[in-house]
């Protein structure tokens, strides 16, 4: 077996929690260090996961051990940590949405090209066994032409103002920024690439000053269409529908083991209508984070290419973006 790739952990929220358990399923990865600005949460982080406290950002990504840097920060710096980390040719899983802007991911992108290092965005959602049978049902033509997909993504949150994702310049988009972007990017792997965008928000419930309801409507280069809307307000809920010429594919999960990863698969309903019947499918379970944390293993030791790289990255970030500008300005937005 390979030496196991040592990362450092930016970022020790609740989502780097679930990063750092992750890496404790794997022996691909090791935690070497991890950072955070709060020096009391650091330290507690380190204790539960079994790694080295970093005083600063520079320290963790500087560690001889470190070959690669998980960031799992805020969008608005991810492009300054992501330099820095190419700087010292570590490689860079950085958690979606790529970025800020699109020109702060092309930023990103030429910095890792040029360190030739990896850069791989943490779209996590396309590697679940059930995003993947779609696939499959998909290029077998089971669907016939696709020519509707709906989806939503919501969770309700405590949005104080303590928190970053509470104010519209540091979380433009709100939900779809945070939530539906997951399944825009699962929605053009499955249906290919997007040419147009109409988005609409509203911030309709919540006291935090971002948008609490996003719709966007996408425009596929098949000639299908898409809506995929999100809320911050709302029960839990996850659903992706196809509509094809064939059949009509549903496909649910039962988001009350979230933020439990590891599960979503067990708690998937995938259920195929033709006019002859309905069919449930079976849903092999995957670990959908540490599959793409064991990639990114893969890709620091020059043995794969990330799947969700900077292309797909940006891609899923513009669509939003394009809806921004769209809601903004209440016309179509090609991209």
């Amino acid at each position: 077996m390979s030496k196991a790739v040592g990362v450092a952990l930016i970022g020790t929220g609740r989502w780097g929690h679930r990063l750092a358990a992750a890496l404790g399923r794997t022996e691909e990865l090791t935690l070497v260090t991890c950072f955070r600005r709060n020096p009391e949460r650091r330290s507690a982080f380190a204790i539960e996961h079994g790694c080295r406290a970093a005083d600063t950002f520079e320290e963790a990504i500087e560690h001889p051990e470190v070959d690669g840097v998980i960031l799992a920060t805020p969008n608005t710096v991810h492009a300054d940590q992501a330099e820095a980390c190419a700087l010292r040719k570590r490689h860079v899983f950085v958690e979606k949405p790529i970025a800020y802007s699109l020109a702060d991911a092309a930023r990103m992108e030429e910095a890792c090209r040029i360190a030739d290092v990896t850069l791989m965005v943490g779209h996590a959602f396309r590697r679940l066994g059930a995003a993947r049978r779609v696939r499959e049902l998909l290029e077998a033509e089971a669907l016939g032409r696709v020519v509707l997909a709906e989806a939503n993504l919501s969770l309700p949150g405590a949005l104080t103002p303590d928190k970053w994702r509470y104010y519209r310049e540091s979380c433009p988009g709100g939900p779809l920024m945070q939530l539906g972007i997951h399944h825009i990017d699962t929605l053009r792997y499955w249906l290919g690439p997007v040419r147009q965008v109409r988005g609409s928000f509203a911030r309709v419930a919540t006291s935090a000053e971002i948008d609490d309801v996003g719709i966007v409507v996408l425009d596929f280069e098949t000639g299908a269409r898409g809506v995929v809307t999100g809320s911050y307000v709302s029960p839990r809920t996850f659903f992706l529908r196809l509509y094809g010429s064939e059949a009509r594919l549903d496909y649910t999960v039962d988001m009350g083991v979230w933020p439990d990863a590891q599960r979503l698969d067990e708690h998937t309903t995938l259920t195929l209508t033709r006019q002859t019947g309905v069919e449930q499918l079976a849903v092999n379970n995957r670990d959908m984070v540490v599959e793409e944390l064991e990639e990114f293993a893969s890709c620091v030791r020059g043995e794969a290419e990330p799947e969700t790289g900077a292309t797909e990255g940006a891609a899923a970030l513009a669509a939003v973006l394009a809806a921004l500008e769209s809601s903004a300005s209440g016309k179509a937005v090609r991209l």
